[in-house]
């Protein structure tokens, strides 16, 4: 790609505006054309990943723009992303006990490290890329309270409603991130047999109910200081037993902070 500032236009610009969108920035249209607005979103581009701020499109830039090029999804989350689904990603590693540094929508080095040490434990490839395999594995961790889903809703909170679902045995039909009729009435039918409102919303009471469906089996928990297993298994809803049973635990009271603990979904 050649180097690309304000005033240039053309395909290459097109796909640098294109790339920009995807990461959560605002360009304006994708247009080819090299404007204020492209200018400033390269800017708060560069200022996120630590490049200098000259908002021109040089090689260094361009290597961390072209993975957005080449990525289709939105939700698939990297390094220069930003935007409300960091923030929520940033919260559940929060949870799962590594740490993003500050909450700030703003996917950067911190955020990129505690992803790859929740990868680590998960078992998953250390990629520090939010994939859809990721989100899956970090679904137990999100915070739902402010999250509300609907028939023609896309992305990937619609996965993990999807799988959730699934899990609970009420089939929504392709798991393909889009909120459509079959969705919409394995949404119902789980609302009506846990006697919720069959609104088919995926709101904070159906997201609480659908919690124990999130993961297949179990999920992971880095102990913090100060935690107990008795803390655990109060925050994670199971018991004591369960725990030191799923970890081979002795001793319930001996357990160390930094090791990562199996939590039965």
């Amino acid at each position: 790609m050649r180097i690309l500032q304000r005033g240039d236009t053309g395909n290459d610009v097109r796909t640098a505006q294109t790339a920009l969108i995807r990461a959560g920035y605002a360009p304006g249209r994708a247009d080819g054309i090299f404007g204020s607005n492209t200018e400033r979103a390269v800017k708060q581009f560069q200022r996120v990943l630590g490049l200098r701020q000259d908002g021109i499109i040089g090689p260094r830039t361009w290597e961390f723009l072209q993975p957005f090029a080449l990525e289709s999804d939105p939700d698939v989350l990297r390094r220069g992303s930003r935007g409300d689904m960091v923030k929520l990603l940033q919260q559940a590693l929060e949870a799962s006990g590594n740490s993003p540094g500050t909450i700030d929508s703003l996917f950067g080095t911190k955020t990129q490290a505690a992803l790859r040490a929740f990868q680590r434990s998960a078992r998953l490839p250390e990629t520090g890329v939010a994939n859809r395999d990721t989100w899956l594995a970090i679904a137990p961790f999100i915070n739902y309270d402010n999250v509300y889903l609907r028939r023609g809703d896309r992305g990937m909170l619609v996965v993990i409603l999807q799988t959730a679902l699934y899990n609970a045995g009420f089939d929504p039909g392709a798991i393909d991130g889009v909120f459509g009729t079959r969705t919409h009435n394995a949404l119902v039918a789980f609302q009506r047999a846990k006697g919720l409102s069959p609104d088919g919303i995926a709101g904070r009471r159906t997201w609480a109910q659908l919690r124990p469906y999130l993961s297949g089996g179990v999920m992971t928990y880095i102990i913090r200081p100060g935690d107990t297993l008795s803390s655990i298994a109060r925050r994670f809803n199971t018991t004591v037993e369960e725990l030191a049973r799923l970890n081979n635990i002795a001793n319930p009271d001996l357990i160390i902070a930094g090791e990562t603990l199996l939590i039965p979904a």
